[in-house]
């Protein structure tokens, strides 16, 4: 449920998320730049998946908005009233189903289920499976820049795969995307937190020192990376889901800020 404030997988709030995502961009003080890119020796470059190589948590706004409108449609309540009972619900499906597009379809069943009257029962829950379904087959289009900018880093630095989630739904989007014989590490992992990222440390052999996890969510990719040990470059994301949005200390000489994907070209 990728990449927040609660709704699965993804923020109800648009103007929230977006709006966080600029002032992650504007607080920044200044760029920092790595010595360590520039002594010709290969680096280890560690990508988040979605929302940093390819868009997701847009996929989930849209799911939400319009099964928001059916049930509010159908007598299930305000758009409040919904939204308070799909982020009261969704914390539960995130520790029973992970995150994900199954987690999230889980949600809006379970959801419907509560609220719907009882006239309109079959139509929601009609509902939340075409939507479910749609949800489910959406292709994860790659961002701007990602695919010539992953090959040509893939020439001279190795590069790691690492996002959280479930498996199966995350190696299905590597494989579509076509950038998976560019990663010599894939790692899917349940959460990414310090543990998560002191495993993958020794399970991808990084050398922290010359590591650099490089996503959107400061929650997931940027600040647990930093206490793990490695550097990071937060490239901020305008869809970032809200439960994913944390303070960064932008003072700090391992983060590096970038406002779009091709600029990794310019710093490794």
């Amino acid at each position: 449920m990728g990449e927040p404030k609660p709704s699965i997988h993804r923020d109800a709030d648009h103007e929230s998320a977006h709006d966080g995502a600029v002032r992650a961009r504007t607080a920044t003080p200044r760029l920092h730049r790595h010595v360590g890119a520039r002594d010709g020796l290969p680096l280890h470059l560690v990508f988040d998946a979605d929302d940093t190589l390819w868009d997701s948590n847009i996929h989930f706004l849209e799911a939400e908005a319009e099964f928001v409108a059916a049930l509010v449609a159908a007598g299930a309540g305000t758009h409040e009233t919904v939204r308070s009972t799909m982020r009261r619900r969704e914390l539960e499906i995130i520790r029973s189903h992970g995150y994900g597009r199954e987690p999230y379809v889980v949600l809006m069943r379970r959801v419907a289920a509560e609220l719907a009257p009882a006239m309109a029962r079959a139509a929601l829950a009609a509902a939340a499976e075409r939507i479910g379904a749609h949800l489910m087959g959406r292709h994860c289009e790659l961002l701007p820049g990602v695919e010539a900018t992953i090959a040509a880093l893939a020439g001279r630095h190795r590069l790691a795969l690492f996002t959280k989630g479930r498996r199966d739904e995350q190696l299905r989007k590597l494989e579509r995307s076509g950038l998976g014989r560019h990663f010599s590490h894939v790692e899917v992992s349940p959460e990414k937190d310090d543990a998560a990222y002191r495993r993958l440390v020794e399970a991808a052999a990084l050398d922290p020192a010359r590591a650099f996890m490089i996503g959107n969510s400061p929650r997931s990719d940027i600040n647990p990376a930093l206490r793990a040990g490695l550097r990071a470059v937060f490239i901020p994301h305008p869809h970032t889901w809200e439960l994913e949005h944390e303070e960064v200390d932008f003072g700090d000489e391992r983060v590096t800020v970038l406002s779009n994907f091709r600029a990794l070209l310019e710093i490794f």
